[in-house]
């Protein structure tokens, strides 16, 4: 095992280099633990915002790729959607009707949204780590939101029962 002297905060440390694979090993895990990007062709398909025969789509969208703010696991009537991140959206499909959207842990963030057959409808979702996490949802215009996907954001796939969440998909 060897050792390295680094300086943090102006205070020469020793360290020891042996964990340095495994905390690579676990940083890089970590990456694969979130929800899954879209392929480049199921991306730029969710960016026509075609709607579902007898469905409604709703696409939840985070504009804000430069903030700091961290993963909000993303929930639809009790259904996991995904993790959701700075710069990226989701397309949901659901039946038509309420659907609640909300957040875990102790953010309150929650909006209702309803929704009929053949519908598009659009979400944008700001994440904020102020003291507390705090996520806001408005609905947004469809030529506003459409411009903001494209602009700004990455589809992420919704996650589905049976897949795993974590290590590698």
């Amino acid at each position: 095992m060897g050792f390295v002297s680094i300086i943090v905060a102006g205070a020469k440390q020793r360290v020891c280099t042996g964990g340095r694979y495994a905390l690579l090993l676990l940083l890089l895990c970590a990456g694969c633990a979130s929800t899954p990007e879209a392929s480049r062709e199921s991306d730029e398909e969710a960016k026509r915002f075609e709607p579902v025969t007898r469905d409604a789509v709703i696409y939840v969208y985070r504009p804000d790729r430069w903030t700091t703010s961290a993963a909000t696991t993303l929930w639809a009537d009790g259904r996991l959607i995904g993790e959701s991140l700075p710069g990226s959206f989701f397309r949901v499909i659901v039946f038509p009707g309420r659907t609640l959207f909300h957040v875990s842990g102790p953010d309150p963030g929650r909006i209702e949204v309803t929704t009929e057959g053949n519908d598009v409808t659009y979400v944008e979702m700001q994440a904020s780590n102020r003291d507390s996490p705090h996520t806001t949802f408005r609905l947004m215009p469809a030529e506003t939101a459409q411009a903001a996907i494209r602009a700004c954001c990455t589809r992420l796939e919704v996650w589905r029962p049976g897949q795993r969440r974590w290590l590698l998909w």
